[in-house]
């Protein structure tokens, strides 16, 4: 028997998620200014682990948003996995710590927000991310999500069009794939994916240049001991055979409400 660490791909409504999505020709996307080796966006971003909670949904759709309000905003917003797993779970109709869909999250994202940890921006959390399934949350956290919310959505296939969706500045990529049979090594490389295991959720985030080749920045909620400090660096070849898999989806998420041109500053400090 599969198991599952909180994403179940055999329950995953893929109509429902599929009609959340835009339909648009990615290869239509603009990227525009010069394209750097990497936009290090890995160096802002949190490393969680989700422990022995099933909610690695939660952390693939906030890792996935928070790329996308960044990009907006220029400023890193850390939102709470907690919040946007529970409330996905509501339209996944899933109860108790039993994963949640990709559709149900993507869904709650758009529809409910997602909840800052830091509401007032004064580097303090008032709602930090907590193991703890039954953590209430306050009723004012409904109000503060709705503030954040990702725009449009669209279907991806493979190394390619993750890829231009990435360099087109327009967000980040949740994903749910296979699990068990392929890990990164140390250095954080995976080039070689082979199906089967259970399900598991996670984000593409970035791009990065290795010895010449582009790799897909995959950030995991495994802790900082799974690949490069908690994150791997998938090839094309990876990436292609993944998305073969009967598994996989793969959903570009944006805070913008449709596709449009958003430069890349490379005057940024956060460029490396």
């Amino acid at each position: 028997m599969a198991e599952f660490t909180g994403w179940n791909p055999e329950t995953e409504p893929i109509e429902e998620l599929m009609a959340q999505c835009l339909d648009f020709d990615t290869s239509e996307l603009v990227v525009q200014g010069d394209l750097p080796p990497t936009r290090g966006i890995k160096n802002l971003m949190r490393r969680d682990d989700q422990s022995r909670m099933n909610s690695c949904t939660g952390f693939g759709m906030t890792n996935t948003a928070e790329v996308g309000h960044f990009l907006r905003t220029s400023k890193w917003r850390q939102f709470n996995p907690l919040w946007v797993y529970r409330r996905g779970q509501e339209y996944s109709n899933i109860r108790g710590d039993s994963g949640a869909t990709i559709s149900g999250v993507v869904k709650a994202a758009k529809t409910n927000g997602l909840l800052p940890e830091d509401v007032d921006n004064d580097g303090k959390a008032e709602f930090p991310y907590v193991v703890n399934y039954n953590y209430p949350f306050p009723a004012t956290c409904t109000a503060y999500a709705a503030q954040w919310k990702i725009g449009y959505s669209v279907n991806l296939k493979g190394f390619d069009e993750i890829l231009r969706f990435l360099q087109a500045n327009q967000g980040a990529v949740i994903v749910g794939g296979a699990w068990g049979n392929w890990r990164p090594g140390a250095n954080g490389i995976a080039d070689t994916f082979r199906g089967g295991g259970g399900g598991h959720a996670r984000s593409y985030i970035d791009w990065i240049t290795i010895n010449g080749a582009v790799y897909l920045v995959e950030a995991n909620s495994h802790g900082t001991s799974y690949g490069d400090n908690g994150f791997a660096y998938h090839s094309k070849r990876f990436v292609d055979t993944q998305a073969s898999d009967r598994w996989t989806v793969t959903i570009g998420c944006s805070d913008l409400s449709t596709p449009e041109p958003r430069k890349i500053d490379l005057s940024k400090k956060w460029v490396v």
